[in-house]
């Protein structure tokens, strides 16, 4: 039996951005465990630590007065760890201001209070399904980026889908959940894959709604083209939020008038 780990971060979770963002990366331990070493090699070449994809494109921090034909030789790399170790990499968003007008009274609590929430379970559905299909008897967990705000409603999801999986494994042969954590960046190299994926995402969805490219647009288009392979993005139209809406809506009152009158939906 195989082992899987599922690295998440996240972007447009701060209030003054328009749309919230999740992405994630999947692979086996083994070759996350390969991923942390190349990855180190080329930190060592190149000299930086604990990359960050908004101060790299910003070039401010450590990444201050690197050139572009450095930034895209590290770029190139990076992407090209990402590409030979994962084995599928997801992102999901959502506008704001869509997810607030449609998603709304009790079933909120279902949803998602946060935005994060939401696209994050959008993203765990997606890996559910390369999950069944090619890793169907490895164990799974998943590795948060450390966050404030929020952190609490994740917990609450993980501990449901922990149970969750428990009890379809018995019936499906899949199997369940092994646990999640919080991690930072700086010990956990996976996760710098997930910020990449996260930041690149943000920028394609903010130039999809606004019509508007930025200076930095040269290295979204590159981080895209070199990830596009194993790197699905998503996005929800507010009439698509509201199709998903009604039918999750409706299959909830289904389940529930399939269930014992005592019994409560969690």
């Amino acid at each position: 039996m195989s082992f899987v780990t599922v690295h998440y971060d996240d972007s447009g979770t701060h209030t003054q951005a328009s749309t919230a963002i999740a992405a994630c990366f999947v692979s086996t331990v083994e070759q996350w465990k390969e991923f942390d070493r190349n990855w180190k090699e080329v930190e060592a070449d190149e000299q930086f630590c604990t990359f960050h994809m908004a101060d790299f494109a910003a070039n401010q921090g450590q990444f201050k007065n690197w050139d572009k034909r450095k930034m895209k030789r590290v770029l190139t790399r990076l992407c090209g760890l990402i590409i030979t170790r994962a084995r599928a990499g997801y992102a999901h968003s959502v506008t704001k201001k869509d997810y607030d007008e449609v998603i709304t009274g009790p079933f909120r609590e279902y949803a998602g209070r946060f935005h994060y929430t939401f696209v994050a379970r959008q993203c765990a559905g997606l890996v559910s399904i390369w999950r069944r299909k090619w890793e169907p008897n490895s164990s799974m967990r998943y590795v948060f980026d450390r966050m404030g705000k929020g952190k609490g409603e994740i917990d609450l999801v993980m501990e449901r889908a922990l149970a969750s999986s428990e009890r379809e494994a018995k019936t499906t042969g899949v199997a369940p959940l092994t646990g999640w954590s919080f991690e930072s960046k700086s010990v956990i190299v996976p996760l710098q894959a997930a910020d990449i994926g996260a930041w690149t995402a943000f920028q394609m969805m903010q130039r999809a709604i606004t019509g508007r490219a930025t200076k930095t647009q040269w290295i979204t288009d590159m981080a895209y083209s070199l990830l596009k392979a194993k790197f699905q993005i998503n996005f929800f139209t507010k009439d698509g939020l509201t199709r998903w809406s009604q039918a999750e809506q409706n299959a909830l009152i289904g389940i529930y008038d399939r269930l014992p009158k005592e019994a409560v939906i969690i």
